[in-house]
C-alpha cells in the first residue's frame, strides 16, 4: 500500500473513513508498476490524485517506430459520470504529449493507458472503457477500467486507429491491471 505525505493511502478519503477495494487496488498497481521498472510518480491529472508510470518500447514489426506508453491509474467515486472520464482520458494524453510527444510523428508515438479503478463499476463505465476514443495525431488513448467488486477489467479489443499498437497496450494491461485486479 503506498501511503502520501500524510501517510493515507492514495486516493483515499479523509480521515475516519475506511480505505475501499478500489483505492486497495490502486496501492497493488502501484507496486506492481514500481516493481517493474516503471517508475511511478503521482500527480494529479484530470483532477484526481494518479499513479503515472512509464515504458518504452522499439519494434520493427510497427513500422520501425518507438512508442512511449504511460500507464494512469486513479481510483473514482461510484457512479463518476463518464464525462468526467473522458476529461481524465484527455489529461492523461496531453500529459503523455507534454513528456515525450515532441517529435510525435517521426517514427516516434504516444499511448495514455488510462486506468479508471471503482468500487462498483455501472453499465456506462463498462461501455466507455470497451472501445477506444479521444485519439489525436501520433497519440493513442487506451481506456481501461477496473472493477473492484466484480474484479473484472474492461478495455478495448479493437482498434481501427493505431491497431498495430493493440497487442501491446492490452500486454501491459494484462501484466499491470488484470493480475492486480484478478488476484
Amino acid at each position: 500500500m503506498s501511503l502520501g505525505a500524510d501517510n493515507r493511502a492514495m486516493g483515499s478519503p479523509s480521515e475516519g473513513s475506511q480505505i475501499g477495494p478500489a483505492q486497495l487496488i490502486l496501492g497493488k498497481l502501484e507496486m506492481a508498476i514500481a516493481a517493474n521498472g516503471l517508475s511511478p510518480v503521482r500527480e494529479t491529472i484530470g483532477g484526481p490524485v494518479t499513479v503515472v508510470g512509464a515504458t518504452s518500447r522499439f519494434r520493427w514489426r510497427w513500422m520501425a517506430t518507438q512508442l512511449n506508453a504511460f500507464i494512469y491509474a486513479a481510483s473514482f467515486l461510484p457512479g463518476t459520470s463518464t464525462t468526467f472520464l473522458d476529461q481524465f482520458l484527455a489529461a492523461a494524453i496531453q500529459n503523455a504529449i507534454n513528456r515525450k510527444g515532441a517529435l510525435r510523428g517521426f517514427q516516434v508515438g504516444v499511448a495514455a493507458v488510462t486506468v479508471a479503478v471503482v468500487d462498483s463499476a455501472t453499465p456506462e463505465q463498462v461501455a466507455w472503457a470497451s472501445q477506444p476514443h479521444g485519439r489525436r495525431f501520433a497519440a493513442i488513448t487506451f481506456p481501461v477500467l477496473a472493477d473492484a467488486s466484480s474484479r473484472r477489467v474492461v478495455y478495448p479489443q479493437r482498434m481501427v486507429l493505431g491497431g498495430i499498437y493493440l497487442g501491446y497496450l492490452q500486454e501491459l494491461v494484462r501484466s499491470y491491471v488484470e493480475a492486480q485486479v484478478t488476484n
